[in-house]
């Protein structure tokens, strides 16, 4: 642990960055009475450091005095790299008609001070400080700042946490969490962009469950969501952490492959249909097992809506031929042309 660090509590960090000795230990001894975790910066270098770490303390305390880069710097700098305010910073001085050591100012010198704190406050609130503070020996003021500091960021956060959960729920599919349509398309459109760019494989992979009705039908919708959320649980821990993949219709998926070429998805999604639709499914006191038809299309660069589409021609070549087999889409191919079978073979629809 830093040798600048005092830990007092798991409560909230509170970052003094100031280079007055006496004040900084006066701020420090008052803040570890009150059960916060206190942390010390020197100077505005070592304060910039801290606040721009990857856990960065709740709230900074920054002197308007303090040296290179001064508080109001920091300040900017801070707005500038982050639109979230990670860090509630406030920025003190001593009261007007104080020096730093706290002792009484007279005449033109407590004119000249006051004057001058009155411009680091505006300065202060200018340049994006979240409160300014004059720093006293009666400490009422500074628990009230920092109370309404903590009450803020816990609002915060929970806006935070509140939005992230919005945007979660209008992406992610409500019953298995894989990504919805809409959401998996426009992540398609953004990999499509990647492909022209790169000149890279991209495939998309349909795949619609053969029956699936049926479940439904003698074990109840309940039973059959249940099959879904393990199906969704199986594509997980098989999927390569860049694969894309979501929930298109009640028993239908997409996948989006990248690096993967026709041939390759074709196999893939051959080892789908035999080793994870195969494993059993529980079904109340019973277990069956699925089958599901499969269309595969390659990307090429082109439009995703025109690439899913020949998947599509392609799942509905593999339901024509039997159900439970992979079918394979030629690019640009037109509506008569034939498809690409799983051993590469052409077949033409309902031919198998």
């Amino acid at each position: 642990m830093p040798a600048n660090t005092i830990t007092v509590s798991t409560s909230p960090v509170v970052l003094i960055g100031c280079s007055n000795p006496g004040l900084t230990d006066f701020l420090a001894a008052t803040l570890e009475s009150w059960h916060y975790q206190i942390e010390v910066a020197h100077n505005g270098t070592e304060a910039l450091t801290r606040i721009e770490g990857a856990e960065p303390a709740s709230i900074a305390l920054l002197d308007m005095d303090l040296p290179g880069p001064g508080a109001v710097e920091i300040v900017w700098e801070v707005r500038r790299r982050h639109e979230e305010r990670r860090t509630w910073i406030i920025l003190f001085g001593s009261p007007a008609g104080k020096d730093q050591a706290g002792k009484d100012q007279a005449g033109p010198d407590r004119a000249r001070t006051d004057r001058a704190r009155a411009d680091q406050a505006r300065a202060a609130l200018d340049c994006g400080g979240d409160d300014f503070l004059l720093v006293t020996a009666d400490t009422a003021d500074l628990r009230v700042r920092i109370r309404v500091a903590e009450r803020v960021l816990a609002l915060t956060s929970r806006v935070r946490k509140q939005s992230a959960e919005l945007r979660y729920h209008v992406t992610h599919d409500g019953l298995t969490g894989l990504w919805n349509r809409e959401a998996l398309i426009s992540l398609i459109f953004q990999e499509t962009d990647r492909v022209q760019r790169m000149k890279t494989a991209l495939s998309l992979m349909l795949l619609d469950l053969d029956d699936f009705s049926r479940v439904n039908h003698d074990y109840g919708y309940e039973t059959g969501d249940r099959v879904l959320i393990e199906l969704a649980n199986r594509f997980r821990r098989q999927q390569r952490s860049y694969d894309l993949i979501g929930r298109c219709g009640e028993d239908e998926f997409l996948l989006a492959l990248p690096g993967c070429n026709l041939e390759s998805a074709t196999l893939l999604a051959d080892r789908i249909r035999t080793s994870i639709l195969a494993r059993p499914f529980a079904l109340d006191h019973d277990a069956t097992t699925l089958t599901a038809s499969f269309g595969v299309a390659i990307s090429r660069g082109r439009s995703p809506l025109v690439v899913l589409r020949e998947a599509e021609r392609a799942l509905a070549e593999a339901k024509l031929a039997g159900k439970n087999c992979v079918r394979g889409a030629v690019p640009g191919a037109l509506l008569s042309e034939p498809l690409l079978a799983l051993d590469g073979s052409s077949s033409e629809p309902g031919a198998d």
